[in-house]
């Protein structure tokens, strides 16, 4: 049972439950606050794939314009670990842990592409002739 007091006409709930609006304002605002940190973090590591992906895969175009400087093609199956083309020491580069969604796809004497399954178009396309990679 609620007490009443009654101060000069005014009537006052003694024990009342429940929150006030400063309070549920206040909640709602740390939320929010948290929500926004969460995204921050999760749109960051997708851009970081990105960068990494484009990096490894520019990380062969000196050793595939030195193929086609000395008149060889890009071996069109490229395989991590295999040579880059015919005569050459380098090999295909692994994509690093955080890119195991990557992998390289059938390319062309001057080309060489791979595809990342977390990003669309999943497609990254390096020309040797041009010193260019698109995304």
């Amino acid at each position: 049972m609620k007490k009443i007091l009654s101060i000069k006409n005014k009537t006052m709930f003694v024990g009342k439950k429940g929150f006030t609006l400063i309070e549920m304002l206040l909640v709602v605002a740390i939320i929010g606050i948290l929500a926004g940190a969460v995204y921050v973090m999760i749109g960051d590591s997708s851009d970081a794939k990105t960068k990494s992906a484009i990096s490894t895969m520019k990380s062969i175009m000196p050793y595939a314009q030195e193929c086609q400087f000395k008149g060889n093609d890009l071996s069109t199956s490229p395989v991590p670990g295999n040579s880059i083309c015919l005569n050459s020491e380098t090999n295909w580069p692994e994509f690093g842990t955080s890119l195991t969604e990557c992998g390289y796809s059938t390319g062309t004497a001057n080309t060489w592409v791979a595809e990342c399954a977390f990003k669309t178009p999943a497609t990254i396309t390096c020309d040797a002739r041009s010193g260019v990679c698109n995304w």
